[in-house]
Formats: C-alpha cells, sequence, structure tokens
C-alpha cells in the first residue's frame, strides 16, 4: 500500500494544538522564542548605537573647539577644522569601542543616511525587526533616485524595502532592493557605469599560510584584458620554462613578474623590509647569535625571518627572497641584545639609516590601534625639532607616525604619550585613554544586574 500526500492543495493548515507544558515542542518553542527576543533586543541596541555614533560625530564636526585649537590662520569654522574633529571623535570611538576609524565612519554614515533618506526602513530596524545591515544594502541603491526627478519614487522604495526587511533574509533582501531599485529608478548604461566606477579599488584579504588574495574593482573591459593578456602569456610559455606549473600558477606568476619587474617605469617604487636572522642562513653562525634579553628595549631582530609591519615567513621563503633580490643590507646588533645600537644627527632631517631603523623596530604607526604600515608613514619628532623643547633627530626621539595620526598630533588638544616601549598612547577631551583595560572598563559601566558575559 503507498501513501501520498497532496502538497498543492492552498486550504491553509490546520491549528496547531497548544503545547503541553515539558513537552519537547514546548521546549523548543520556549528556546525559539527567547533567540527571537534576543535578536529583537540586538537590532534595537545595534540601531541605537549606530544613532549615538553619527551624533557623536556630527556634534564634533559642529563644535569643532572640542577637539582642535583655534589657529589664527586657520579659524574653527574653516572645513578643515570640522574634519580635523571629526576624525578625532572617530578616533576616540573607535579606541573605546574597539573599533577600527573607518568601521565607526561606516556605522556613523549608515545611520545618518538611513534616518534622513530611509525613515521607513530604519523605522524597523530601530524596532528591532531588521538588523542594519538591511540599511547597508538599501543604501546602495540612492543614488540611482538621486538622478530621478520625481522624489516620490525614494519613498515608494523605502516602503517596499521597509515591508521585504520584516520577512527576508540579508542575500534576499539584497536581490529584492536591486530588482526594485532598477524597476523604479533605471538609470543608463553610461550613468550606471559612471558611478559603478566610483568605487573602483584596490583590496588586500590576508590568508593562512603565508598567502593572500589581492582584489581588483574596476571596469570590466580592462580586467578581461589583463586576463586574456596573463592567459595568452602562459598558454604560450615554452615547455622548458613551466617547471611543472598549471595555467594558473603561470598567470599568478606572470602577473608579479609584470609588476614587479617589466611594469611601467612610472610606477612609484616601494620597498619591502625582510629581515632574516643570520642564523637561518648559516647554521655555522649560530654559535654567535646571542638570546634576545626581555628586559632592554628595543627591535630584537635575531627571531624568525618577518616582513616589517605583517607577519613572520618560513626559513625557505626569506632564503629565496634574498636570492632573487641579490642584494641586502646587513645590519649589526649588539653581541649580547641582539638590539640595533642608536644612531643620530644634527639636522631636523633623517637618514634613510634611521628610517629603515624605524621601520623594522616598529613595523606599524606606534599610536595605539593604528596597524598602517612604518615604511609608509611619516617620521615624526615625538619632541618637535624647532620651538623650546627642541628634540633631537635621533632614535630614542623619532617614530613613524601615519600621515593622519601625524595631523592629529599637534594641531588638537589630544594629548599624546609615549611609553617606555615607544609606542604612543592618546588622551581625550573626555579623559578616555587609549589601550585601556576594557573588561574592567565595562564592568564599572555595567548594571548590577546585567554582568557582561565574561
Amino acid at each position: 500500500m503507498c501513501y501520498t500526500r497532496d502538497m498543492s492543495s492552498d486550504a491553509p493548515f490546520s491549528p496547531t494544538p497548544a503545547q503541553e507544558p515539558g513537552s519537547d515542542g514546548a521546549f523548543l518553542q520556549d528556546l525559539f522564542e527567547e533567540s527571537e527576543e534576543h535578536q529583537y533586543a540586538a537590532n534595537r541596541r545595534e540601531a541605537r548605537r549606530a544613532e549615538l555614533l553619527a551624533d557623536a560625530l556630527a556634534f564634533a564636526r559642529t563644535h569643532p573647539w572640542t577637539y582642535v585649537d583655534d589657529n589664527p590662520t586657520k579659524p574653527l569654522e574653516d572645513p578643515e577644522a570640522a574634519d580635523l574633529a571629526e576624525r578625532c571623535a572617530a578616533l576616540e570611538a573607535g579606541s573605546r569601542l574597539c573599533l577600527s576609524e573607518n568601521t565607526i565612519r561606516s556605522v556613523a554614515a549608515t545611520a545618518t543616511v538611513g534616518r534622513r533618506s530611509l525613515p521607513y526602513l530604519w523605522r524597523q530596524i530601530r524596532e528591532g525587526f531588521a538588523s542594519i545591515r538591511f540599511a547597508d544594502a538599501a543604501i546602495t541603491h540612492l543614488p540611482a533616485f538621486d538622478a530621478q526627478s520625481d522624489p516620490h519614487l525614494l519613498e515608494v522604495f523605502d516602503r517596499a524595502v521597509a515591508e521585504i526587511a520584516m520577512h527576508a533574509t540579508i542575500g534576499s533582501f539584497r536581490k529584492k532592493a536591486e530588482r526594485l531599485a532598477r524597476t523604479l529608478a533605471p538609470l543608463p548604461e553610461e550613468r550606471a557605469h559612471k558611478l559603478a566606477m566610483n568605487e573602483r579599488r584596490v583590496v588586500l584579504e590576508e590568508e593562512p599560510d603565508q598567502m593572500a588574495w589581492l582584489h581588483i574593482y574596476t571596469d570590466a573591459t580592462q580586467a578581461h584584458a589583463v586576463f586574456r593578456t596573463l592567459t595568452s602569456h602562459a598558454k604560450h610559455c615554452a615547455k622548458n620554462m613551466r617547471d611543472g606549473r598549471t595555467r594558473d600558477q603561470l598567470r599568478a606568476d606572470l602577473f608579479s613578474d609584470i609588476f614587479f619587474r617589466r611594469g611601467d617605469a612610472s610606477l612609484v617604487k616601494t620597498k619591502v623590509f625582510v629581515t632574516v636572522p643570520l642564523d637561518r642562513l648559516t647554521p655555522a653562525a649560530q654559535a654567535t647569535v646571542r638570546a634576545h634579553t626581555p628586559e632592554r628595549e628595543g627591535c630584537d631582530l635575531n627571531r624568525e625571518p618577518l616582513v616589517a609591519g605583517e607577519r613572520p615567513i618560513d626559513a625557505s621563503t626569506a632564503r629565496q627572497i634574498l636570492l632573487d633580490e641579490g642584494a641586502f643590507t646587513r645590519v649589526i646588533t649588539d653581541p649580547v641584545t641582539g638590539v640595533i645600537l642608536d644612531m643620530d644627527r644634527r639636522s631636523r632631517k633623517v637618514t634613510k639609516a634611521q628610517r629603515a631603523w624605524l621601520t623594522l623596530q616598529h613595523g606599524t604607526c606606534t599610536r595605539d590601534g593604528c596597524t598602517r604600515l612604518a615604511i609608509d608613514a611619516d617620521v615624526d619628532h615625538f619632541c618637535m625639532y624647532h620651538g623650546r623643547r627642541r628634540g633631537p633627530t635621533n632614535i630614542a626621539n623619532l617614530h613613524p607616525f601615519c600621515d593622519p595620526d601625524h595631523a592629529i598630533k599637534d594641531t588638537t588638544k589630544v594629548r599624546h604619550r609615549r611609553r617606555s616601549d615607544r609606542s604612543v598612547q592618546q588622551q581625550f577631551r573626555s579623559g578616555h585613554c587609549t589601550n585601556q583595560a576594557t573588561r574592567q572598563r565595562l564592568r564599572d559601566i555595567m548594571p548590577d544586574d546585567e554582568p557582561p558575559p565574561f
């Protein structure tokens, strides 16, 4: 006997009987309902946090004197002062929330644009029925409505996506919002391509095993041309030059060769600092390298090979880099501690050797939380070279500071303090200091009846 079930009926489901207390169904129901409550509460808190960050950055822009000193040559009404104050506020917020400055700006911008241009969708988010990611997805389509003559179309779009957000996953929401925007505000292909080209960029994505993806978002014609060129070179590569490499491996190797060795001569030349301890090159030299003494300040170059400011690399990769480069700089370290000896200068301009040493010592910008590479940063005199407290141009007074942080150091009311390890701590007008004990600070501000989950 065969049993079948008709799934094509449009008849409504019969009412589900009430779950008996203690049954499996009742237990699952309680778990799911509680998870829903937490989800709604989390969405509301996320939206409220975004609004607070947006208000904080907006307050800094309209009250720049909170962070910026009045300069006779650049009054506080100057847009540069507002930009600088907003950046200080984003920096402080990032330090407090352990988020990057770009993340703070992005979250604040989402709240600002959402409240202004998508009030119906933002109301759903504030009430907890959708996460802030739905606003991010809808905001990407706003430029299409800016080009339309009928402002009512944006309200139609806002009402529709607010309804969709009530029952759609974020992936489904993106597709439906895109189709809706194309229907309500179709753009000419040239206009759409121009808007997309404004978003062109290159993104580096780190991967395990000392690998990384390098993504480029650019014109499709150019991208296809590059790929065809690489494919053509790989396809016609002589068999004796393949070394058993696949087509994909050949394309990757050719891309690196063209960019670094046979690229346009007008490209900006860059340096990558790779340190290789002597004992990794010659086993006989191991006896000459002493262990690093932790109590002494400085950078120990007798450890594993590494790319300055990035991460360690294995010994065979380091040796291959030296072989490919054909030339290298030998750094003499203290025979006991492995620390490079100090250097001094009487002029303001740093030497190439000092810049190289600072790059090796710090790797990144010395400001708490900043991960910009030291090799691309300015070399800052912590005690200014000019003025009453004139600081010398020596390693003890020099440190790498990226352009944005360098601009804040001497032109705002943000105070800077140098630690014994030469990292730089910041203190803001609110009293907040970077790199504080976050957990203890959260315990201090959390209500007694709601302890933190750690």
